[in-house]
C-alpha cells in the first residue's frame, strides 16, 4: 500500500536543539526482554492526551544505592535515574532543596521539613539528574519523559523558585517544553493541559521533556501558592500543576494531581477521574530501601490491577525493582520488577512470528502473521469499544471497523483502563482480535495510525571495518518521524575532509503542523567521526520542494591503519546537487534510492574517523513541507457569538490579503482564559472552510444572552503567504 501522504501531513512535527551536534546511539536495555516490552508499551499512546496515557515512574528517582551523584542514607531505587531510563522508566519525580541556609544551590533529597527543608554536600545537584534525564533523550530522540518537582517555598531563599527555572533552562532547556511553547504568554502561570497534550506534541515542538509542579498537594490552586517572591524564570520554565474537571465538568485549573483516590479526584474515585480526563498519580505503598535489612512487602504486581485497570496514569513506585545481584541482597531484591508496569504484551513477544498485533483470549498481545484471519477491534470518538462481525486479515480493519457505521476506527487501546474496557466487549469468547498496532520497521511498532503506512523501509549494509571503534545507530531518528509524521526530515548534510574523510554531519529539522504546540526553528545534528579535516559545504534539501538525500557514494581503503576506512563520500540530492570530501580510492559502493525513495538516517562505527557507514531508507513520500502558523488570535467576544471567521481576520490584517480559504489546512481553537480546547467545552462550534465561530443561538442562547466562551483561534495555512 501507498503511504498515506493525508496523515503525514497531520502527525507533521518538528525537531529543535538550539542547533546542538551530538552522535545519537540506542539507549535503551534492549538485552532485558521485560524493558524491551515496556519501552514499545510507552510509545503505544503517543497519540492520546496526557489524561488517557500510561506511565511507569519512580518515586524519588535521585535516591539511588547505584548512583554515584549523591549519598543517600534513606534510598528509594537501586538504579541511577538514567538507569531507570533506560530500563523503560518515563515519569522522574524529584525533590529539590536548597543545598543550606547559607547556601541557594537546587539539590536532591527528600525529608518532611517542606518549607524549611535543606539538603547538604553529599546529596547529589539538580544539575546531575538532569544531565542524566538529558543523556538519555539525547541517545532517545523518540522518547518522551516527565519530570514532576516537589518544591515548597522557602524561609530562606525568597528567590528560590528562579533558581530551579535557571537551573532547568540551562541544563536541559533545548529539550524542555516551555509554557510559551503552547501558547501561554510570558510569565504566565501555565497549567498542564493534560486533557489534550500528547506525546506527539511534544515530539512535533522539537521537545521531549515536560515538567510540572505537583506541591503541595493539598493545595486548591498551585499558582496561588507558587507566587511569592520572583517566580518569573519558573513559570516560564515549569508547568504549575494541572487541569482538573470537577464533578460537575467545570474546569479548574492549576490544580494538584489527584493522588492515590485522595480529594483532588472527582468524587474521591479514581475511575470517575479519569472519565472526567482528569490526572491520577499513584505512589505505590512501597517503602524505600533499607541499608539495614531488606524493605517490607511491596504491592508489585498489584500496581496494574489494582490502580491502572481502573484509570491510573503514573504509577509511582517507591522501589522500581533491586535487580537480582548479589550487591542488592539487603536491598529488597526481586520484589518489584520493571514488568509490574506491563499490561500489554505477552512475556518474551514480539518475538518474529509476524508484524501486526493480536489480542490474544488470555488478553495478551502477541505478534502474528498479518494475513491471518481474527476479528478486528474497533473504537469509536468516545473510546467505546466494538468489535466487527466478519474475519479478516489484519489491514482489513480499517475498512471492516468503518462498515459498522458511526465513528467506529480500527483501534489499539491507549492504557490498562481500555484494555480492561476492550476485554469486557469481548467477553468470555476465545477468538482473537486484531488490534491497531503493526511492525513499522526494525523493531519499532507503531500504533492507532489512521492507515497503515508502508515505509518501503530498508537498512543498507555498513561500508567499511564495522567491528572497528565505536557504533552509532541512527534508528531513533526515523522512529521519531513515525511518531510526529512527515515534516521532521534530514535537512543538510556535509563531509569534513582533507585527502581521506575525517568526519559527516547530518542535520534535521521539522516545519509546523496542525498542533497547539508552536515549532523551534533550530535544527539537531548529527555528528560521527573525529575532529580532523575541515568542514566542506553544506547539502541542504528543502523540503518544501520535496527534496530529498538521494544516493550516497562511500569509498573504503585501508591506506592508514592496515583496516578498511571511509576515505570518500559524495552525496547527491533529489534536485541533482551533491558534495563531495576524500580521495576516491579503494573499493566504491553507491546507495541510490529509488524513484519512490529516500536516504535518511545512518549507521556504523567511528572513533577517530569514520571507520564504517551504512544507511536507512524510507519512502520519499514522506518528506513534507509542513504548515505556516499565524499566533493566536482573538478579534471577538461572545457577547454576540464569538466570530473568529477567516474573511473577519482578513479584515483587520491576521490573515495575508491574497490567502483564500482553499489555502487553510486547518483551525485550532481554545479558551482564552484557561486554555481549555474547543472539543472539551461541549459546544456546537462551526469550524469548517469558512473558519472558527461559536454561535449564542446554537448554544441555547440569544443575541442578548451569552451562552459562547471567549475562542481565541490559530490558523494553519498550507503558504507562507497567508501570514501577514
Amino acid at each position: 500500500m501507498k503511504p498515506n501522504n493525508t496523515l503525514a501531513l497531520l502527525l507533521a512535527g518538528a525537531v529543535t536543539a538550539s542547533g546542538a551536534s551530538f552522535a545519537v546511539y540506542a539507549a535503551i536495555d534492549t538485552d532485558d526482554e521485560k524493558v524491551t516490552r515496556l519501552d514499545l508499551q510507552g510509545q503505544i499512546d503517543n497519540f492520546a492526551p496526557f489524561s488517557k496515557t500510561l506511565w511507569a515512574g519512580a518515586h524519588n528517582a535521585y535516591a539511588s544505592h547505584a548512583w554515584s551523584k549523591g549519598t543517600y542514607t534513606d534510598v528509594n531505587q537501586y538504579y541511577s535515574p538514567k538507569s531507570l531510563l533506560k530500563r523503560g522508566i518515563r515519569v522522574m519525580e524529584f525533590d529539590i532543596y536548597p543545598e543550606g541556609t547559607f547556601d541557594s544551590t537546587p539539590m536532591l533529597c527528600h525529608n518532611s521539613l517542606e518549607n524549611k527543608a535543606i539538603c547538604s554536600s553529599f546529596h547529589a545537584k539538580l544539575s546531575e539528574g538532569l544531565d542524566d534525564i538529558k543523556d538519555f533523550l539525547k541517545d532517545n530522540p523518540d522518547e518522551v519523559v516527565l519530570l514532576k518537582i516537589e518544591s515548597y517555598k522557602h524561609n530562606d531563599h525568597k528567590n528560590w523558585h528562579n533558581k530551579i527555572g535557571e537551573r532547568l533552562q540551562k541544563d536541559i532547556g533545548d529539550y524542555l517544553l516551555m509554557p510559551s511553547d503552547w501558547g501561554y504568554a510570558d510569565k504566565s502561570c501555565a497549567s498542564l493541559p493534560v486533557s489534550h497534550l500528547t506525546k506527539r506534541d511534544i515530539l512535533a515542538a522539537g521537545k521531549q521533556l515536560v515538567a510540572v509542579v505537583q506541591t503541595p498537594r493539598d493545595h486548591s490552586n498551585l499558582c496561588s501558592y507558587h507566587s511569592t517572591g520572583s517566580y518569573s524564570k519558573f513559570w516560564n520554565t515549569v508547568f504549575i500543576g494541572v487541569d482538573a474537571f470537577d464533578a460537575n465538568g467545570n474546569l479548574q485549573s492549576n490544580q494538584p494531581f489527584c493522588q492515590n483516590g485522595s480529594n483532588e479526584c472527582v468524587n474521591g474515585d479514581q475511575t470517575a477521574h479519569y472519565l472526567a480526563n482528569n490526572m491520577t498519580v499513584i505512589i505505590d505503598g512501597a517503602t524505600q530501601l533499607n541499608p539495614d535489612g531488606p524493605s517490607s512487602s511491596k504491592t508489585g504486581s498489584n500496581v496494574i490491577s489494582k490502580w491502572a485497570n481502573k484509570g491510573a496514569q503514573i504509577l509511582e513506585l517507591a522501589l522500581v525493582e533491586a535487580n537480582n545481584t548479589s550487591a542488592a541482597s539487603g536491598y529488597g531484591a526481586n520484589e518489584v520488577q520493571i514488568e509490574d508496569f506491563i499490561w500489554s504484551w505477552q512475556s518474551n513477544r514480539p518475538n518474529g512470528s509476524g508484524d501486526c498485533a493480536s489480542l490474544e483470549s488470555d488478553a495478551a498481545i502477541v505478534d502474528k502473521a498479518c494475513s491471518t484471519y481474527q476479528y478486528h477491534a474497533c473504537v469509536d470518538d468516545n473510546r467505546n469499544w466494538k468489535l466487527t462481525t466478519s474475519k479478516g486479515s489484519w489491514e482489513m480493519g480499517f475498512a471492516n471497523c468503518q462498515s459498522l457505521g458511526g465513528s467506529y476506527t480500527f483501534a489499539m487501546p491507549f492504557n490498562a483502563y481500555e484494555h480492561v474496557q476492550l476485554q469486557n466487549t469481548i467477553g468470555a469468547s476465545s477468538q482473537h482480535h486484531w488490534v491497531n498496532y503493526y511492525k513499522a520497521f526494525d523493531d519499532f511498532w507503531l500504533s492507532n495510525a489512521a492507515e497503515h503506512i508502508d515505509w518501503q523501509y530498508v537498512k543498507n549494509t555498513a561500508v567499511g571495518s564495522t567491528n572497528k571503534g565505536d557504533g552509532f545507530n541512527d534508528i531513533a531518528l526515523l522512529k521519531r518521524k513515525a511518531l510526529v509524521g512527515g515534516t521532521f526530515n534530514l535537512s543538510s548534510v556535509r563531509v569534513r575532509s582533507n585527502n581521506r574523510v575525517d568526519g559527516f554531519q547530518a542535520c534535521y529539522e521539522t516545519k509546523q503542523s496542525l498542533s497547539h504546540a508552536s515549532v523551534g526553528t533550530s535544527e539537531m545534528c548529527v555528528t560521527y567521526g573525529g575532529s580532523g579535516g575541515s568542514w566542506g559545504d553544506k547539502l541542504t534539501f528543502d523540503s518544501s520542494k520535496g527534496e530529498h538525500l538521494k544516493s550516497l557514494q562511500i569509498c573504503k581503503d585501508d591506506g592508514k591503519y592496515g583496516y578498511d576506512t571511509v576515505y570518500y563520500l559524495k552525496l547527491t540530492s533529489s534536485n541533482g546537487s551533491s558534495i563531495k570530501g576524500g580521495t576516491s580510492s579503494g573499493s566504491c559502493t553507491t546507495y541510490s534510492a529509488s524513484a519512490s525513495q529516500q536516504l535518511f538516517a545512518f549507521h556504523g562505527t567511528d572513533n577517530k574517523e569514520l571507520n564504517s557507514l551504512g544507511v536507512y531508507r524510507i519512502a520519499s513520500s514522506q518528506v513534507n513541507g509542513g504548515l505556516y502558523a499565524t499566533g493566536w488570535l482573538d478579534r471577538d467576544d461572545p457577547a454576540s457569538g464569538d466570530n473568529e471567521l477567516f474573511s473577519s481576520h482578513q479584515s483587520v490584517g491576521n490573515i495575508g490579503a491574497s490567502c483564500s480559504t482553499s489555502d487553510v489546512a486547518g483551525v485550532i481553537a481554545r479558551v482564552k482564559g484557561n486554555k481549555l480546547d474547543s472539543s472539551l467545552t461541549g459546544q456546537n462550534l462551526v469550524n469548517n472552510s469558512s473558519g472558527f465561530a461559536c454561535w449564542n443561538s446554537s448554544n441555547g442562547g440569544s443575541s442578548s444572552y451569552t451562552t459562547c466562551e471567549d475562542y481565541e483561534v490559530r490558523y494553519f495555512f498550507t503558504k507562507a503567504s497567508c501570514l501577514p
